[in-house]
């Protein structure tokens, strides 16, 4: 009798949860971009995307990871270390750390991003990619492109 109960609870939170219509989540643009560490090595830097939740239910941000490139050079994968909790109806940003070696990149790229002219430290990012989001259940992929004109800090 305990096992059926659950069993009639169980669908009817299930056929009312699914009848919800959800919005996608936005990457709504870059609000900044600093770089910790550049050297001919690697690359250390921190890009902060703005996200909007439209929803009134919050939603988690998994770990997911973007491709960076800054002024048309790849720069790497940035990544989302931990999860964090979107609240509902709302839009904050959110760092993602980019550590990468240079070793896929040409030399004249390095001598590009290590000038020390500031017009050529003002450029183009370009972060495209995958965000994995969801609740309970329900886990989406969206799809993130985003263009801006920044300067590395």
């Amino acid at each position: 009798m305990k096992k059926l109960s659950l069993f009639y609870l169980l669908s009817f939170i299930l056929i009312f949860a699914s009848c919800r219509n959800f919005k996608d989540l936005e990457c709504t643009g870059v609000s900044g971009f600093t770089v910790n560490k550049i050297n001919t090595e690697g690359i250390d830097a921190n890009i902060l995307l703005k996200i909007k939740n439209p929803n009134r239910v919050g939603f988690s941000i998994y770990k997911s990871e973007f491709d960076i490139a800054f002024s048309g050079i790849g720069l790497g994968k940035a990544k989302l270390v931990k999860r964090v909790h979107i609240k509902g109806n709302t839009e904050e940003t959110y760092s993602f750390n980019l550590k990468n070696d240079f070793k896929d990149i040409n030399v004249m790229d390095i001598l590009k991003l290590l000038g020390s002219n500031a017009a050529s430290r003002r450029g183009m990012v370009e972060v495209k990619g995958d965000l994995r989001a969801g609740k309970f259940y329900l886990k989406k992929k969206i799809r993130v492109d985003v263009k801006e004109k920044i300067g590395l800090n």
